[in-house]
């Protein structure tokens, strides 16, 4: 048996794995944007089962606060950016893989060619803004999205965009506007047993996409709490797709006439603000004061995530607006 038969020997028996499953998984090319709690077991079970090459993308670098849930990385790597310590990890995990890592933060002027090279993306950024903005060049390139989130013992995953031979909904027809909250693990928490088991599903879904299961969660929503187990999977694939949305572009492509609306409450802005040209309406407050904003501008709505801006765009064309998009400040995200 050769090294590379006996690599992958257990695997192989599996009965889903059928003839040429080994050579489909190594022509793979698995785009992995964030390389955190999630971004971790799935990197390394796609890496030990044998997916040929993997994009890692992301800018920032390991912290002490990581190490409970981030299971690629060790005290040794805190201060070291994150894709360059998964690489190594990797690496010496599997050294028949091609491994390929962006430090930068995905962006809608880089988004686009990382998603064309793609055989399958992975949403791990757990990060509305990055998921709607993967959402849509997927959903246009018939690129398979294989998406995650948790926060506390809470989350879910699913495969979007699909195919052309097996097409799914996009993100944007099955969360028509996502969550006002600004809840994330910074100030809500989460719990490491928590993102592994739901970033172990998101591999699973990923080699099922690879192989063509017809068993993948394709449109599919399951909904877990890792406390006491309870899961739900809620079937999306007639959802309808938004007539109109709001796009996501760079912050350094807005133009003088354009108005940018901080949507973030006044203290925000008092204490971190992104332009002093911007209107401040805090989005709970934005249909009250609705009739404050010109329809004959470009409106470029932003926050911090980009989570209340994309509510705020969607309450914007729900009342009749049209040249709404949607910007992170830091021109990343």
């Amino acid at each position: 048996m050769s090294e590379t038969d006996a690599r992958y020997s257990r695997q192989q028996r599996v009965g889903y794995f059928g003839a040429g499953s080994q050579t489909r998984l190594k022509a793979a090319h698995v785009l992995i944007v964030g390389v955190g709690g999630l971004g971790s077991p799935v990197s390394l079970f796609l890496a030990g089962a044998g997916v040929g090459r993997l994009t890692l993308v992301d800018h920032d670098v390991v912290s002490l606060s990581n190490l409970h849930r981030q299971i690629l990385f060790q005290e040794s790597d805190v201060n070291q950016p994150k894709v360059v310590a998964a690489k190594k990890r990797l690496r010496a995990l599997n050294s028949e893989l091609e491994i390929k890592v962006i430090n930068t933060a995905l962006s809608p002027s880089n988004a686009k060619e990382l998603v064309d090279q793609a055989t399958v993306v992975v949403d791990a950024a757990d990060n509305f803004l990055a998921s709607y903005l993967l959402s849509d060049l997927c959903f246009a390139s018939r690129t398979p999205l294989v998406t995650a989130s948790v926060l506390t013992t809470h989350g879910y995953l699913g495969v979007f965009c699909g195919t052309s031979d097996q097409p799914a909904p996009s993100l944007r027809a099955v969360f028509a506007s996502p969550s006002n909250a600004a809840a994330n693990c910074n100030t809500a928490g989460v719990t490491g047993p928590s993102v592994g088991v739901i970033g172990s599903y998101q591999a699973q879904e990923v080699l099922k996409v690879i192989l063509a299961d017809q068993s993948q969660l394709s449109g599919k929503l399951m909904t877990l709490d890792l406390w006491d187990y309870s899961q739900n999977i809620i079937d999306f694939s007639s959802a309808v797709e938004p007539m109109h949305y709001a796009p996501i572009i760079d912050y350094n492509s807005l133009v003088d006439v354009d108005l940018l609306l901080d949507v973030r409450s006044q203290l925000e802005v008092e204490q971190s603000p992104f332009s002093d040209n911007a209107l401040n309406i805090p989005n709970t407050e934005l249909l009250q004061r609705i009739a404050e904003l010109p329809t004959s501008k470009r409106i470029v709505c932003v926050c911090a995530s980009g989570q209340r801006a994309l509510g705020a765009a969607t309450m914007l064309l729900n009342n009749g607006f049209k040249n709404i998009f949607v910007t992170s400040a830091a021109d990343s995200i």
